[in-house]
């Protein structure tokens, strides 16, 4: 080959034996330089192009390197047979679908919306600028897999000042979300093929967790109160998994006799609960209800916490705390996992913990959202009056509503959407669609994420989109 074009551009931050490589490999690459043609010699290439031959020779060195060319003595570079039609082919070429974009809505109930507004991010921010300058071994180092000691002692004595919970910080782990940790103790027991019991209706998240195990759903229709007995017995679980202080979507409470009796059927079973205290803290009225793992006698509870519903969705921390027996099976098998939440954020949670601060902004947020709750209950009855009933209790961000209507569930949420509201089907909530038997068209509203003016504009907007 005589000559080869190409471009050098010397203001580019690019170093230009970069440039030139890149360009050849292209070239190669969709089969404008065919396999056994030489290539111009370093000489000629330098003089055309006018940079030094050391140049070239670095961008001839990388095509060397890489297999696309090679060096015969006395004659030169030649490229080297290469499979160009893999890089061209249709099925290679062809570009992942873009993920749709969510449509913005003006008034959003979504349910996994909270207020970030208020968070005090001066302090955090103080705080991480102090773990940064202070707290150097942080950052150089790996951290403790089952999560740094300071935090874990931390949350030991949270859950016990606040939930009852008994246990040491030996007994906690930390990771970096709900979905990681359901993983962990689903390794710990050896949960593949196994068949995990899951209230209903309950958080579709946690059912496709499981699924993805290579768990077995059962899903156990619940009372107001708890689960059926009956229904549970039915099934042959291995394993529970229960929000006892709010059951996901409705709110309902286990009382302490279903609570009595879920634990003797454990133990009767040699089975395991999971805990989930999903917005206990969330509760608008009465005072906290201790947790289902304070009552455990048998060591069969493991109980699940997060922090990312009080703090900010992007610190992500969460935590299980394993009962004594399981210690063994989690130091043996799974210690050496690497720990998935940033030591830097650890330690700056800890500290924001140790020095009061967590808990002044969770009895804050705890007043701010009793007030959002109390805004949303009195719109939907301002604007709904006898046509919607409100079905779930005073826990958590976001109430169910039952409309009183003759509309089809599908034709209302069309006219919502049209309006720019959003919100999420009952229905949705169910794992079995055959079980669910709601007439009336239910919704679930969420209410973290918005403003108290937000959720009455809402809220009429909604009313007038469905009955004007």
């Amino acid at each position: 080959m005589k000559e080869l074009l190409l471009e050098v551009n010397r203001n580019s931050d690019i170093p230009l034996y970069i440039q030139i490589y890149k360009q050849i490999r292209l070239k190669i690459m969709d089969g404008s330089i065919k396999a056994k043609q030489s290539l111009p010699s370093i000489r000629k290439l330098s003089e055309q192009l006018h940079v030094n031959k050391a140049t070239l020779e670095s961008a001839y060195g990388e095509l060397v390197t890489e297999g696309l060319i090679e060096s015969r003595p006395r004659s030169g570079y030649f490229v080297l047979e290469v499979d160009v039609d893999f890089f061209t082919s249709k099925e290679h070429t062809q570009k992942a679908p873009l993920k749709t974009q969510e449509p913005f809505y003006p008034y959003d109930f979504h349910l996994d919306e909270i207020d970030t507004l208020n968070f005090p991010l001066s302090t955090w921010r103080k705080i991480t600028h102090h773990v940064l300058s202070y707290e150097e071994d942080i950052l150089y180092r790996l951290g403790d897999p089952q999560g740094e000691l300071g935090l874990r002692e931390e949350i030991a004595h949270y859950v016990s000042q606040t939930r009852g919970v008994n246990c040491v910080p030996n007994q906690v782990v930390v990771g970096s979300h709900s979905q990681i940790l359901l993983h962990l103790i689903g390794q710990i027991l050896c949960l593949h093929g196994k068949t995990v019991a899951v209230g209903e209706p309950g958080y579709s998240l946690t059912t496709n967790t499981f699924e993805k195990m290579g768990c077995q759903i059962a899903s156990v229709q619940m009372d107001k109160d708890g689960f059926k007995q009956e229904n549970l017995d039915s099934v042959h679980a291995n394993i529970v998994f229960v929000s006892p202080s709010f059951q996901f979507p409705l709110g309902s409470m286990m009382t302490i006799q279903k609570r009595i009796e879920l634990l003797k059927w454990a133990t009767e079973r040699n089975a395991f609960i999971i805990e989930d205290d999903y917005l206990s803290e969330l509760r608008y009225s009465g005072d906290l209800i201790p947790s289902l793992q304070s009552l455990d006698q048998e060591n069969r509870v493991i109980y699940m916490g997060t922090f990312h519903r009080t703090l900010l969705p992007s610190i992500s921390i969460g935590y299980i705390i394993l009962p004594s027996n399981l210690l063994d099976a989690y130091y043996k098998n799974h210690f050496h996992f690497q720990q998935t939440t940033s030591r830097i954020e650890q330690k700056t949670l800890e500290l924001f913990m140790k020095l009061g601060h967590y808990e002044e902004h969770r009895f804050k947020m705890k007043e701010l959202y009793r007030k959002k709750y109390i805004a949303m209950v009195n719109a939907i009855e301002t604007y709904f009056k006898q046509k919607a009933i409100i079905l779930k209790g005073e826990t958590g961000l976001h109430v169910t509503v039952e409309v009183i209507t003759e509309i089809n569930e599908d034709e209302l949420i069309r006219r919502a959407k049209n309006a720019g509201v959003n919100f999420t089907a009952y229905r949705n909530t169910w794992y079995r669609k055959d079980l669910y038997t709601h007439t009336n068209p239910t919704f679930l509203l969420g209410f973290g994420g918005m403003t108290v003016d937000q959720i009455n504009k809402g809220v009429d907007v909604l009313y007038q989109s469905w009955f004007n």
